[in-house]
């Protein structure tokens, strides 16, 4: 058995994203836009900067049983929560998320990939039936058919993954192309009493931001849902010769 506390920070990160946008929300037409960029000259485009940071703080749990009367398994489970500026990897896959270049503190989130709870399991399990095991028949043939039967399983559960609520258009007329939404109400309003896959949100608690202001709802605030998975063998040897055998095999995956 293994309790852990892993944690660490990080400084000084690749933060991607939408720069030399204007510095203010306001109005104005393309060239009052322009005036108000650091560099009025040059068009708004993607580069790095090597400003982000993120932490991660995790607790990590491990039951690990050798083989002993044909069973053996192993448990694993982490609580944890990472969190970081924008910027959760690559571009591609988590992306990066940044509304207001200039104030990155408000761009701070849990990161794309984070994973609340992660629990996952496995074993492997000699059924006691048969000859040499703890319930076994005096007929041969019984013996036979119950003995030497394994079953096997994997186990996979985890909280759901991260996203957000995002708006299209420039609203706050800086040339960005990421906006959130505002959140309407308490917190918590967005997810109905019994979510289902046709309703896994309430709309109506999302609001398009007012013209010229950026978005109030935070990034990677809400959650898809947990996931599940599970695997299932089970496995049966026969012995033709002292050097020939038969293996029976029937699987299922999720």
């Amino acid at each position: 058995v293994e309790l852990t506390y892993v944690g660490s920070h990080d400084g000084n990160l690749n933060l991607g994203g939408y720069k030399n946008t204007a510095v203010t929300p306001g109005p104005g037409d393309a060239a009052t836009v322009a005036s108000r960029r650091p560099y009025p000259y040059i068009h708004p485009t993607y580069y790095d900067q090597n400003i982000g940071r993120s932490n991660f703080n995790a607790l990590e749990f491990r039951l690990d049983k050798s083989a002993s009367h044909g069973l053996s398994y192993l448990v694993s489970y982490t609580y944890s929560k990472s969190i970081d500026l924008s910027c959760s990897g690559d571009f591609g896959a988590e992306g990066c998320e940044l509304q207001n270049a200039y104030n990155i503190n408000a761009e701070r989130g849990v990161s794309g990939f984070d994973l609340t709870h992660n629990l996952s399991a496995s074993w492997v399990w000699q059924l006691p039936f048969g000859s040499g095991n703890r319930y076994s028949s005096g007929s041969r043939l019984v013996n036979g058919v119950i003995g030497g039967w394994q079953v096997n399983g994997i186990m996979t559960m985890t909280s759901g993954t991260p996203y957000d609520i995002r708006v299209s258009g420039d609203i706050a007329n800086t040339g960005n192309v990421v906006e959130r939404a505002n959140l309407v109400g308490p917190w918590g309003s967005w997810k109905p009493s019994n979510p289902t896959p046709n309703q896994w949100i309430n709309a109506s608690a999302f609001a398009v931001p007012a013209n010229y202001t950026f978005g109030t709802l935070g990034r990677n605030t809400l959650r898809n849902d947990w996931f599940r998975d599970f695997d299932f063998s089970i496995f049966r040897k026969f012995t033709l010769t002292e050097r020939t055998s038969l293996e029976f095999r029937a699987e299922a995956f999720n």
